[in-house]
């Protein structure tokens, strides 16, 4: 993950998730 689970939002996370793992 580029980004800190502190910093990202529940909503962004689920949406965003996708991308990082890939």
């Amino acid at each position: 993950m580029a980004v800190p689970k502190r910093k990202m939002s529940r909503s962004n996370t689920r949406h965003r998730r996708s991308q990082w793992k890939a």
